[in-house]
């Protein structure tokens, strides 16, 4: 069991602490808090997701969009 500084406020804690004594962080032996990693993989997930949505969006007008213009383009009878 090795002392770390707590991410916080830099007391010296064990590594397997919950929580910091001198400030009372959670986990402080870690080097970013829950928020932070969740945030980063909202911010991910986000990302991927608007991609997929633009590849798909962009697949269905290549496919679709000359089927549309063509049959705009038929006179009416």
């Amino acid at each position: 069991m090795s002392l770390v500084p707590c991410r916080a406020c830099g007391h010296q804690v064990d590594t397997s602490a919950m929580a910091c004594p001198g400030c009372g962080a959670t986990n402080p032996g870690r080097k970013m808090s829950r928020q932070q990693s969740d945030l980063i993989a909202l911010l991910i997930q986000l990302v991927v997701g608007t991609a997929l949505v633009v590849g798909i969006a962009s697949w269905a007008w290549q496919t679709v969009g000359p089927m549309v213009k063509s049959q705009l383009a038929k006179p009416i009878q």
